[in-house]
């Protein structure tokens, strides 16, 4: 996945929440994996794809496209998992429609069905820890 640039702009729409916009992770899936670290959140994403792909399977399959409307429906069960168990920033962008978070999303259903999400997530928690206190550390 592309790197992020580092403007002023970048760093507002890639922050983790509202109280870090400071942080050394420049691949969006970094990002994405400490947005979405409550298991709650996790489970509402992964039935919002299943949701999203039976839909449009069902409307291909009865050849009945109205179904299409329900679509963004989906996107509702991941944003009241942020809304109500993980309160990190949602771009408005990835919360409509984005090819960085569809792709995410499609890796994170893939890493789950391996059974490496849970990895992920500890790696970069990590790193964050690490970065976190060299910044403290410089500060004193």
């Amino acid at each position: 996945m592309s790197n992020i640039s580092y403007n002023p702009q970048q760093k507002l729409i890639n922050r983790i929440n509202n109280q870090m916009l400071d942080h050394p992770f420049t691949d969006y899936w970094d990002i994405f994996l400490l947005k979405h670290q409550h298991p709650i959140n996790i489970t509402l994403h992964i039935l919002g794809i299943l949701f999203f792909y039976s839909l449009l399977f069902c409307a291909w399959k009865l050849q009945n496209f109205w179904l299409l409307l329900g679509l963004p429906l989906t996107q509702l069960l991941g944003l009241t998992g942020h809304f109500l168990f993980e309160r990190s920033h949602i771009d408005l962008q990835d919360a409509v429609f984005s090819w960085r978070a569809s792709y995410c999303l499609g890796k994170m259903l893939i890493r789950i069905l391996i059974g490496k999400y849970r990895d992920d997530i500890s790696q970069r928690r990590e790193r964050l820890n690490n970065y976190l206190s060299n910044s403290y550390a410089n500060i004193q």
